[in-house]
């Protein structure tokens, strides 16, 4: 049994700890084999993120009062969270997987971009392609037009360049002749 103290330092580390969450999912873990939660926590860390056993009570009392609070209804049976202070959907992707795998973890819910996730949602955000994707994308979009800009203002000065060389090679070989 844990002392009050106890008590109060998981809270205070817990609202650390999800307060700095850039997105967080609640998991239901029932039945997993501590084998599989070993290799489920080796699949988080490499996606930045890590994963916590909760107490419902205790992780309740640490949203409450935070733009995180709507998650206390998720609370409930065994509980797990998985947070990152990264990115969400390289995280949303590692609980993905290793869902596929094992149908006795899966997504209760979450908190991505201050917004309260269900349990559908959460599995969408697995499906997006991540941060440094999307800004690649978006950096290859916003060139395309500009490259196509510079070719036209480009075309008129190579068309000068082979004109003036077509017609110096015809004078060369007019002199040649």
């Amino acid at each position: 049994m844990l002392t009050r103290e106890q008590k109060q330092q998981q809270i205070d580390s817990l609202k650390e700890q999800l307060g700095a969450a850039e997105g967080l999912f609640v998991m239901s873990f029932t039945g997993l084999k501590v084998g599989e939660v070993t290799e489920l926590r080796r699949k988080i860390r490499e996606a930045n993120g890590s994963y916590v056993v909760v107490k419902n009570r205790l992780a309740k009392i640490a949203v409450a009062g935070t733009e995180k609070e709507p998650l206390q209804q998720l609370l409930g049976g065994m509980t797990a969270v998985a947070f990152t202070t990264a990115d969400p959907v390289a995280l949303a992707k590692a609980l993905a997987d290793f869902a596929k795998g094992h149908d006795k973890l899966s997504f209760r819910g979450g908190f991505v971009e201050h917004a309260v996730l269900d349990a559908a949602q959460a599995r969408q955000v697995a499906a997006l392609p991540s941060k440094p994707e999307l800004v690649s994308r978006l950096l290859f979009m916003l060139q395309s037009p500009m490259r196509r800009l510079v070719t036209a203002l480009n075309w008129p000065v190579q068309g000068l360049a082979s004109t003036v060389s077509q017609i110096a090679k015809d004078k060369d070989k007019e002199t040649e002749a």
